[in-house]
């Protein structure tokens, strides 16, 4: 309850003030596990290879997830005057299990548009839950960019693969490779990752340089 209590209090100072993000500021773990259940059951409910998924928002002290408003392309701010914080998709299995285990090229664009109004992205592949924060509010891609070409990152991620020496899915180093070619991205552009179990906990285990 501590913690859950905790992650609230920050997730307002976080959207009120973007200093609240400053790595300095970043809590060691934030608590997602009153959503664990609708998390879970969007990725054991989701079609092969299709990415579901639904806005976050706060809304009187709760995180709330407005299901109804899950098909919009682009959310403001506000919804409906609740403060959106973000979203949460899934990366489901695909056949031969060759779903993305982490962040794509095409999530980290999204979520480092200069129009994006939130700071955070959940994600729940392998059924581990990944937390990207955006640590620093000043480094984005400019949005009409990504909406030119949203595999905008994708040539540069595959590139980082080839580097580490990537054979494939079928490669039992490729999840560890694939994380690695996103924390690129996350080191380049001031982003912050926990992660965990979808029911407990999520752990910070990269921490972006503080430098703004």
């Amino acid at each position: 309850m501590r913690e859950q209590t905790g992650t609230l209090e920050w997730l307002r100072r976080a959207a009120n003030d973007p200093v609240a993000r400053h790595p300095k500021h970043l809590p060691e773990s934030l608590d997602f596990r009153e959503q664990a259940d609708l998390f879970l059951r969007i990725y054991h409910g989701a079609p092969a290879e299709v990415e579901l998924g639904f806005p976050l928002v706060l809304d009187q002290g709760r995180v709330e997830a407005p299901l109804e408003l899950t098909a919009q392309a682009r959310y403001e701010a506000y919804l409906g005057g609740r403060r959106f914080l973000g979203t949460f998709h899934v990366h489901p299995a695909a056949s031969g299990d060759r779903a993305a285990p982490f962040f794509d090229p095409a999530d980290l664009a999204a979520a480092l548009r200069s129009d994006y109004a939130g700071f955070l992205e959940l994600l729940l592949a392998r059924d581990r839950l990944y937390l990207l924060v955006r640590a620093n509010p000043y480094l984005y891609i400019s949005a009409h960019h990504v909406t030119r070409n949203p595999l905008l990152l994708l040539e540069e991620h595959q590139g980082c693969l080839q580097r580490a020496g990537s054979r494939g899915p079928d490669d039992p180093r490729y999840p560890a490779q694939y994380r690695k070619a996103g924390l690129y991205w996350f080191s380049r552009y001031g982003m912050a990752l926990y992660e965990g179990a979808a029911d407990s906990v999520l752990k910070r285990t990269f921490t972006p340089d503080g430098t703004w």
